[in-house]
This record gives structure tokens, sequence and C-alpha cells, in this order.
């Protein structure tokens, strides 16, 4: 979702239940999300699922179950659900609308949050997730997307995957919920969630609100995957007393974090140090973590945050207005050429002018000397002129040569230059990203799809082969597993990581051989025993015949 309202798209409603489009805020997995007005004027945000989806019966069942749960849960720094229609034919649901840019878009255009204002945010949505918690709710989709920083505070929104904490929601079979990167050690392994899942990823969002990084890096999935199952997070640069809680919520054992209720209490506790405010009493109509939130928020101007009155002209209106447009953009184009045509005839020299050698002073208008000076100069010129010999009709051409330099070109260098037989690493693996340029797409799939009905049929990998890559170690890195089929035989991986390597490698050095722009000459495979166990493999009789580094 974004603060910025979006003109509407043809073919989107002009009403949806009781409430007015009038543009667009997002379009995200689950649907689009309309700006929308209700008779009262008051701004609402209208999620309408994905066409579809709509016809989905699981999906609807799903959606039912978790607009219930979500309709139960009130509390600071949340934003909830104030109407629903599950069975309309396209399913949709309405919050209030939160003006503000997500932590997503803030952290890389102004930075990483600092002092009291991260306190702030770590407080606020302790104690959102708190609430939620408490009212039987798991959320499953924390991060930085899922955080608006509005005007009085964060906000944490979209519900769109939780479920309750008794597991009875009803969700897809194998299907891995979260965001990669955002999601505990747990739910790789095992693909189970519970409350300690969300404070997992609360202490994830604070590291990357105070720091601008993620604590397990970024890259391809799988490589996130790993680090988050077997390294430490990187929390270099946050405020030593938010580390010792974001360590606690990120460790490996769901058993040893914190719950969402002890976090909430120690950083109210940690910003009530930090605030001037006269505190409340705790009996309060207004709880304590929002009059603290809201007394130290200090958010960065942004941009105006104007609705339309409506989404878009219609009818006779819609029609004059394209009218009116199009007269103004032909009376536009005419009165340019009308004006470009008298420029031209003002400054075009007349036929009685005799053509003059001096050029305008760069400063601006001559003096008066200078101009008596070449009021003099013309003529005496006329004067020579009319008494030397006629000469030649038309001007003179004065033929000036200009010499050519010469740049040598220098002779193209290859882009890959490694020339050491280095092992390869995990870390560097780790380091490894997915397919950004054209040549990497394209390999990637290459590869892909000579090993596709292999792996498939063999293997029982239908998701095919990762394809990674680490400019730095200049490695392509093939990474499948893990398979089932391995062990159901009795075998082991060998045959698989073979021929992966020889594809990948057959492949590679055609590309190395055919393209001096390709800085990839090192090809690594990779098989995962499981998603916490990747082995890189090593067969030299294979890389030594192909000349293909491993």
């Amino acid at each position: 979702m974004t603060a910025r309202i979006l003109p509407a798209l043809p073919g989107d409603p002009a009403r949806i239940g009781p409430y007015r489009i009038v543009g667009r805020l997002g379009v995200g997995g689950m649907g689009t999300v309309h700006a929308a007005l209700d008779a009262s004027g008051q701004r609402l945000a209208v999620k309408v699922v994905h066409p579809s989806q709509s016809g989905d019966t699981e999906f609807r069942a799903r959606f039912r179950r978790e607009v219930a749960l979500t309709s139960r849960v009130n509390g600071p720094c949340l934003v909830p659900v104030v109407a629903a229609d599950c069975d309309a034919e396209q399913p949709w649901l309405a919050t209030p609308y939160v003006p503000g840019p997500t932590l997503q878009h803030h952290i890389p255009a102004h930075g990483p949050l600092q002092d009291v204002m991260l306190h702030a945010l770590a407080a606020g949505t302790a104690a959102a997730l708190a609430s939620v918690h408490a009212a039987g709710v798991i959320h499953r989709d924390i991060k930085p997307g899922n955080v608006i920083l509005s005007p009085s505070g964060p906000r944490l929104l979209d519900f769109g995957i939780a479920h309750a904490l008794d597991g009875t929601a009803v969700t897809r079979t194998g299907i891995l919920t979260g965001t990669p990167g955002w999601t505990s050690p747990e739910q790789y392994r095992t693909g189970g969630v519970g409350p300690e899942s969300d404070v997992f990823a609360w202490g994830a969002l604070v590291a990357y609100a105070g720091t601008g990084r993620h604590p397990f890096d970024t890259g391809a999935p799988d490589t996130v995957a790993f680090r988050v199952m077997s390294q430490d997070p990187d929390l270099a640069g946050l405020p030593e007393d938010l580390a010792r809680l974001v360590a606690s919520a990120l460790s490996k054992d769901p058993g040893d974090r914190p719950t969402a209720q002890s976090l909430s209490e120690e950083c109210v506790g940690l910003l009530g140090h930090q605030s001037t405010l006269v505190l409340p009493p705790r009996d309060s109509a207004h709880p304590l973590v929002d009059v603290l939130v809201a007394d130290r928020w200090k958010l960065p101007p942004t941009h105006a945050d104007i609705w339309p009155v409506s989404s878009r002209p219609h009818g006779r209106a819609r029609r004059y207005s394209l009218v009116a447009a199009t007269a103004v953009g032909v009376l536009s184009i005419a009165a340019a050429a009308v004006y470009a045509s008298t420029v031209r005839e003002q400054q075009a020299p007349s036929a009685a002018t005799p053509p003059t050698s001096a050029s305008p002073s760069p400063s601006g208008p001559a003096s008066s000397s200078t101009s008596a000076s070449a009021s003099a100069s013309a003529s005496a010129s006329a004067s020579a002129a009319s008494s030397a010999p006629p000469a030649s009709t038309g001007p003179t051409v004065v033929a000036v040569s200009t010499p050519t330099i010469v740049t040598p070109t220098a002779e193209p260098q290859p882009a890959y230059t490694r020339s050491d037989y280095a092992e390869p690493t995990l870390a560097e693996w780790s380091a490894a990203r997915d397919a950004m340029t054209t040549s990497e797409r394209g390999i990637a799939t290459s590869i892909n799809d000579d090993l596709k009905a292999f792996l498939r049929d063999e293997w029982g990998l239908p998701e095919g082969v990762q394809v990674t890559f680490n400019p730095e170690a200049q490695t392509m890195f093939l990474t499948a597993g893990p398979s089932a089929t391995v062990w159901e035989n009795g075998g082991d991986s060998t045959d698989l990581e073979r021929s992966m390597m020889f594809t990948g490698c057959s492949l590679g050095n055609n590309k190395l051989r055919t393209d001096i722009s390709w800085p990839y000459g090192r090809v690594v495979v990779i098989y995962r025993e499981s998603m916490a166990n990747p082995v890189v493999a090593s067969y030299r009789e294979v890389t030594n015949n192909m000349n293909c580094r491993v």
C-alpha cells in the first residue's frame, strides 16, 4: 500500500459496497487496494480480491475465516477492519486509510530511524503484535512493507495471511507462508508457525529499521534461508538496549524468544525513559504506548496527500474534456508554428544588407564608442569596395582544414579475470544473488530447460535448479534439492550433482568463449541435503575434463 493516490484505471469499479472509489492505493498479491470515501467523506482503503481467486472455494473459505479473525483484533498501532463482504462476487474488506510511507519506502529515502524514533517504532509494533496475539491471532507476515509510518506513529497492517492460534484457519497445504528473509527458522524447517514466528520477524524488522540492513543480509531466497537457520544476525549499529531485545527475539530456538507482551512492556519502558512527557495513569482512556509514540514521533515532510474529488470523468463530461484538450493542443501547435515563422523572417538578412563578419559581443550590446567605430569601419569598407575592380559574384568561401585526432582504441579486455583455483565456499554461495541481467536470466533459463525433465522425472524436483550469481567471486552457482527420491532409492546425490555440473559447465564455458563481457568463469554446484545443510559438490574428474573450476 502507498500513501500516494493513483488514478483509477479503466475497468475499476465506481463503487464497492457503500463506498465510492476515487483512486488506487496499490496492488498486492491478494488483490487491488482502492482509495474510497464513505457517505460522510471518511477516507478508507478497500482491498478487493483478484478475480482469479474469487472463484476458488478454498480461498473464499480462508478469506472468510481470516476476516472474522482480524475483525476481532483491536489495540494500539493497528489498522482495524471496519467492514467486509466475503460473499460478494469479488470479496472485499475495508480499513481506515492511513497516510504515510511504509518502512520499506522510508529507509532507502531517509536512512535508518534513530534514537527515540527507533524506540517508538519498536514499542509501537511490539504493542500491536501483543494485541494481535492476545486476540488469538498470528500475523505471519511482519515485514517493512506492512508497517506504515503515519503522522502519529507506526501502524501494523495487512492480515491477509493471518490465522488463529488454535490452527483452525484454512490454509493451502504445502505452501510456506510469509516473505523470504522475514521468515523464522522453524517455518523454513517444518512450515510450522506460532506467535514465536511473529516475534522473530519483529526482531528482524527492528534491526532493519535501526541499521538499514537486513540482519541476515539479502540475496537469493535459499541463501537467505541458510543464513536465517545457521548464522548469527548482524546487529551492528543498533542501540545497546534494543540490540539485547532484538537478539533474544532472533533466537534460533522458538522457546528462547520472549513473548510479544514482554517485548512491548520492555520497549515501552525504554521509550518512557527517553520521553519528557508527563505520563498518564495506567487506567487512562488513552493507552500508554499511543501517548508515548505520538508525543515523540517526528517524520520528515513528505508529499502532500491530496485525494481526487472523483475517480475519473464519465459520459458527456469525459467527451467534452477530451475535445477541449484536443483543441488546446491544436491551437498550441498552430501558435508555435506562427511564432517560429515570424522569428525566422525577423532574423533573415535583407537582400540589400551586405553580410558582416563582425560577431556580437558575448557580454551584451556594444557601447556608443564601439558603435561609432564600427560605423566608421563600415564606411571605409564601402568606399574601398566601390573603387576596387569588380569581383566574382557570390560570397568568398574560405576553407579551413581541421586536423583529425585519432585516438587509439584499446583492445577489449575479458570481464572474467580470476586465475586462481581456490575452493568455493558456502560464504560465496550465501552472498550470491538472483539473475538480474538479460544474459544471466538467459543462461538460468537454458540450464533449467536442459535439466527440467531429468530433475522432475528422476529426482522429483519439479521446481528445477536455482541459478544464482556472485559477481565479486565471478562465480555462478547451481543449487538443487533436497530430493526425497535420493533417500527413497537408498542412493546418494552423485548422479544429480554430476548432471548439473555437466550442464552448467557446458553452457557456462560456451558463454565464456562467445561473450567477452561474461564475468562468470567459475561454475559451482550446491546440493541441499536440507534447507539448513547445503553441500558444495567437488568432482575433480568432471571439472578438469571440462575446464570448469569448482
